[in-house]
């Protein structure tokens, strides 16, 4: 069973409890939060509230995770992701309506999506965003997610890891396509994913490079290939100054 099966199956045990713990909320009365990427400004950066990592192990240690939304907004992100899944990446909905309650940035939900429970509870948190994963939402069931989150109020971010996921994406009408540069399966990064698909990117559909991001050159690349931004994540959790570390990446998007 690959890392994607594992994480789709953790994902409706997770619905599960989330449904005890939240079903109360009406999710007709969703408050979803700011438009997420929409303006024109370069190449921007979403910078990622994420605890733990399967290839990893503990990001945060002894660190303040909850300093970091402030610092995020000081030092230039234009939104944070907030990686919400509970089993393999430690976070939770409390960790997100934490991060919310911290910042005014528009804030994506990161998870394995399988159940449009999922969606509502992200609306109803004041998510502006979140995650679809093509690789998970076979056939119809990717247009069908699609509708459904904009039902809601949210912009879906369409994550892919090949040429035939792209080209299903577009086909089922993403206009903001993350390219994960971190195979699913083996979880080894390739930038050079992010290359090899830059050229389904323009016009409509707008582009987020995902995973392998490091430094202020990798952020410039990604500007120079026509992406509108890039999502980082590991490499702020475990800087030792994350505030200079994203001013610098939010620096280079910005100059292209």
């Amino acid at each position: 069973m690959s890392f994607l099966d594992k994480a789709a199956r953790a994902a409706l045990e997770n619905v599960a409890a989330w449904q005890e713990r939240f079903g109360g909320l009406d999710p007709g009365a969703g408050s979803a939060g700011p438009g997420f990427l929409e303006t024109d400004a370069g190449c921007g950066v979403i910078a990622e509230v994420k605890l733990r990592s399967p290839s990893r192990g503990d990001l945060v240690g002894n660190t303040d995770y909850l300093a970091l939304p402030a610092i995020y907004e000081s030092a230039g992100a234009q939104a944070v992701s907030v990686v919400v899944e509970e089993r393999y990446f430690g976070g939770s909905p409390e960790l997100f309506m934490q991060v919310r309650e911290r910042m005014k940035l528009p804030l994506l939900w990161k998870d394995f999506v399988v159940h449009t429970f999922q969606i509502q509870l992200a609306a109803r948190l004041g998510a502006s965003a979140i995650l679809l994963i093509a690789g998970l939402l076979k056939g119809d069931n990717l247009p069908g997610m699609i509708d459904r989150v904009r039902a809601e109020g949210l912009r879906p971010l369409v994550e892919v890891h090949d040429e035939e996921e792209m080209n299903r994406a577009l086909n089922a009408g993403a206009d903001l396509v993350g390219v994960n540069n971190r195979n699913l399966v083996t979880l080894e990064v390739d930038l050079e994913l992010s290359v090899r698909l830059a050229p389904y990117l323009g016009g409509p559909v707008q582009g987020v490079a995902e995973s392998g991001i490091r430094n202020p050159e990798d952020v410039a690349r990604m500007a120079d290939l026509g992406y509108r931004a890039v999502l980082v994540g590991e490499a702020f959790v475990t800087s030792p100054d994350p505030l200079k570390t994203l001013t610098e990446m939010a620096g280079a998007g910005r100059r292209q």
